[in-house]
């Protein structure tokens, strides 16, 4: 293998625009509710000020910020995980490459019928520096010796999990029942 091989993936852009195309659907038809008023006469009728309204204004404004942070996926073609020789940095839930030499077990982990990929780390400041905080998760709930471990979810990639899991296997062992080892 040659030094500094990497392989690079970035998000799914198929995914992500057809979420996009679903939340500006829904807020079309939220502004049309808002629009035309169904039922602006009996029991049904969406009045100004009453509750039909307030739905409709609040999904607008939650779909429209789901549609923001959408169009800042859709324009974003850089890769998002690198997996190389060096290690895996993925740029969601790390700041520098975490080595391989910090990686105990690399397991798979079936969340809502979608497969990720649970990596276990050493305790080393050197590694814990480079997670992002809120991505750690301990073992045991802080016990002491519980192993640093993160969560490197495939669905939102191009490729999906079989891209990740192809890439991680060519530079580091995964079982094939999945289990950590």
């Amino acid at each position: 293998m040659t030094g500094n091989e990497q392989i690079d993936i970035s998000i799914s852009h198929t995914r992500t625009g057809i979420i996009f195309a679903v939340s500006v659907l829904a807020l079309n038809f939220c502004a049309l509710s808002l629009y035309i008023r169904p039922g602006e006469t009996g029991a049904n009728s969406m009045i100004a000020g009453g509750v039909g309204e307030f739905a409709a204004c609040f999904a607008m404004s939650v779909v429209a910020i789901c549609i923001i942070f959408l169009s800042k996926d859709l324009t974003d073609y850089k890769s998002i995980i690198s997996i190389g020789d060096k290690g895996i940095f993925d740029r969601r839930i790390s700041t520098a490459w975490i080595p391989w030499s910090a990686i105990s077990t690399v397991s798979i982990v079936d969340q809502n019928s979608q497969k990720n990929l649970l990596f276990k780390i050493s305790q080393s400041d050197d590694v814990a520096k480079t997670l992002r905080k809120r991505m750690i998760g301990f073992v045991g709930l802080g016990a002491p010796g519980a192993p640093h471990e993160f969560l490197v979810e495939a669905g939102k990639l191009k490729g999906g999990f079989t891209a990740l899991h192809n890439a991680v296997t060519k530079f580091h062992q995964i079982p094939h029942d999945g289990r950590a080892h």
